[in-house]
């Protein structure tokens, strides 16, 4: 069947009175709208998945994907060695508002074609004919690695941050690579088997873990606020470091320009989860702008109080936790416990709370739907 007559048959089959009567049936049972109704046969899918999303829970995913402010926390080593406080300071509001600019130019393509294919639907709608196909398969393929990559950094992070626990707890515990290893499998694991067996739980507990994540927020801002020493508000923001070696400050400040980078991405997540969103074309654009603005200001308030409040640039960086975020948390409040509990929230948030946020567990739901789209175009290696 040449690709124009498959398109006139599925046209044909989506518009006749017998489809729009199994339409009206399906809209019903996967409690979409007509306008979803409407979107899935411009786009030539059938509805399977049920559409159990609303504003809240989409907030809440993309949020918690994101997870900004406590990601901010977990990279600001290398952005405190490239560039300073000022450097991640600066470097965050540049980044920021560079990716307001990108968050728009996707929400107005999802609101246009809510697809949970999401980018590589778009290139291929907007590519020339030409290179089309080649130039969609690459940028699938593209999202789909990145998704699994991220997955395992941010298993990395979080399993590399309760080893930084307990070196802080423990003396004479030795920090061995190993242990970090069997930490990151133990999360990546019970992130999967979660979103595997509890799929459905995931939209109430979303929404959940966005409450959580901005209380969270809180409950290290307050103590960081309260307790911890002040520094020179002119050092902080306009004193750039090169503690990286490199040839000239700028450069510096540039390579720190990965910190805000990896904090700020993920906005775009719940793109991946739009046939399972209730009005997607409405619903799905106000969650992605609106998670970029509410996620970007917390995490430009505690950049700011972070710089403010961790002293020596050359103490934390040095820390045996490996996190100067712990070290700064332990010379406010001068209590393991403390410490410990607010690590904990920044652990917690992240890995889920105390089921999916933001990144391994939300991340699998994002990364195992760009797949099952790839696969439903037959895009995956030996697919053929």
């Amino acid at each position: 069947m040449s690709s124009k007559s498959a398109k006139d048959f599925v046209v044909e089959r989506t518009t006749g009175p017998d489809a729009l009567q199994n339409g009206i049936e399906m809209r019903s049972k996967m409690r979409g709208t007509l306008a979803d109704e409407q979107d899935m046969r411009a786009l030539g899918r059938t509805q399977q998945l049920n559409r159990n999303f609303r504003f809240i829970s989409t907030l809440g995913f993309a949020c918690t994907l994101m997870s900004t402010w406590e990601i901010a926390l977990m990279t600001s080593s290398f952005a405190l060695l490239n560039g300073g406080t000022a450097g991640l300071i600066w470097g965050y509001l540049f980044v920021w508002f560079g990716y307001m600019l990108v968050f728009a130019s996707i929400a107005e393509m999802a609101s246009m074609a809510p697809t949970s294919g999401g980018q590589y639907h778009w290139v291929s709608e907007f590519a020339s004919p030409g290179v089309q196909r080649f130039v969609s398969y690459i940028v699938g393929w593209v999202s789909v690695l990145g998704w699994q990559v991220g997955l395992a950094s941010l298993a990395f992070l979080v399993g590399t941050m309760i080893q930084g626990l307990l070196v802080l707890n423990d003396a004479a515990y030795v920090f061995r690579a190993w242990h970090g290893t069997l930490l990151v499998i133990a999360v990546t694991a019970f992130c999967i088997v979660f979103n595997t067996f509890l799929a459905k739980r995931l939209p109430m507990v979303e929404g959940m873990v966005l409450i959580v994540h901005i209380l969270g927020f809180f409950a290290v801002l307050v103590p960081l606020w309260v307790l911890a020493p002040r520094g020179d508000p002119h050092a902080v923001f306009t004193e750039f470091l090169n503690l990286g070696g490199w040839p000239t400050t700028g450069l510096s400040f540039m390579v720190g320009l990965l910190s805000p980078v990896y904090t700020l991405i993920g906005a775009d997540s719940a793109v991946h989860m739009s046939e399972e969103i209730q009005d997607a074309s409405r619903v799905l654009p106000r969650a992605i702008m609106w998670a970029a603005g509410v996620n970007g200001s917390l995490g430009f308030v505690m950049v700011v109080t972070f710089c403010s409040t961790l002293g020596s640039v050359l103490d934390v960086v040095d820390t045996p936790t490996g996190y100067p975020f712990i070290q700064v948390f332990f010379n406010a409040t001068r209590s393991h416990a403390g410490t410990s509990i607010m690590t904990a929230v920044v652990i917690v948030n992240i890995t889920g709370c105390p089921f999916p946020p933001l990144s391994p567990t939300s991340n699998p739901a994002g990364t195992s739907r760009s797949t099952r789209c790839c696969s439903r175009s037959s895009s995956r290696a030996c697919s053929r």
